[in-house]
């Protein structure tokens, strides 16, 4: 299927026996904000998952500030969410597809192929003028053994080699907080060396659709499969699924730029 649908397409396949609709909306700055949305109204049917307790493994020293949850984690929440093999899985947020774009490729990596984010989120399921509710659905867990891709990820060193050899590595931050500018949440401000900067947010318009496939993130070289971060591998989703849409299979450094300078002898880059 298709990595993004529209909400004309998830209204017509609502009711689908093997669909299932999750809501990730969730505010870095507020935690429990999506949560509440989620109660107050969502797309019929759809099932919560929360970035923090479902969509993040444990924190520690080094992994960044929201490391990939490991097999067991990810097992329970394919489980809990009642995904079996055959499930179409939508996902859907109000915060740009970043929340939305971290279930998809977490399902990726669980090697779970059949799912997509709702283009324009739940501002366009809204603007449709298409129904929402507050019941809770029922959902019956499913059992559905998972194998972890790791195909999709590097580690730090993966990084290092990357430079290395000049591959593209791409920092999707805003350019303030790429050039060291501004860093509202990290401790050391800048960018990993030799990485170039596609701001995530550049693939959506303001009304939170997806631009067309040619106003995306940048051009990497043909059969070149950049690696991808942003502050804690969130946001960075989002030009992963950009690129995948464009045909190139990029690869996601999990704990990103929070993971990187947890080691005090990686250097940082700052732009005058």
């Amino acid at each position: 299927m298709k990595n993004l649908v529209t909400a004309e397409w998830l209204s017509k396949h609502l009711h689908d026996e093997n669909l299932v609709v999750v809501d990730c909306r969730f505010d870095l700055g507020n935690s429990s904000s999506g949560y509440e949305a989620y109660l107050k109204g969502h797309i019929p049917g759809a099932v919560y998952a929360d970035l923090e307790k479902d969509l993040t493994g444990e924190v520690g020293e080094h992994g960044g500030r929201h490391p990939l949850p490991d097999q067991e984690q990810l097992q329970r929440l394919v489980e809990h969410l009642g995904i079996e093999q055959d499930s179409k899985v939508i996902a859907y947020d109000n915060q740009y597809s970043a929340m939305a774009s971290r279930l998809w490729f977490l399902l990726g990596f669980a090697g779970h192929k059949q799912r997509a984010v709702l283009n324009g989120g739940m501002e366009a399921w809204r603007g449709e003028g298409l129904k929402v509710e507050s019941k809770l659905p029922s959902v019956q867990e499913s059992h559905y053994p998972i194998s972890l891709d790791s195909s999709m990820i590097v580690s730090m060193n993966d990084v290092k080699q990357a430079q290395s050899e000049g591959r593209t590595i791409v920092d999707s931050r805003a350019p303030e907080r790429y050039a060291g500018k501004e860093e509202p949440i990290d401790a050391r401000a800048g960018h990993i060396p030799g990485a170039v900067n596609y701001f995530w947010r550049d693939n959506l318009t303001e009304n939170q659709k997806w631009k067309e496939p040619l106003e995306r993130v940048g051009e990497v070289g043909t059969g070149e499969e950049p690696i991808i971060y942003c502050g804690s591998g969130v946001t960075a989703c989002v030009n992963i699924l950009a690129f995948q849409e464009s045909g190139i299979h990029a690869k996601l450094y999990p704990g990103s730029y929070s993971d990187w300078i947890s080691y005090s002898d990686n250097r940082v880059i700052t732009l005058s």
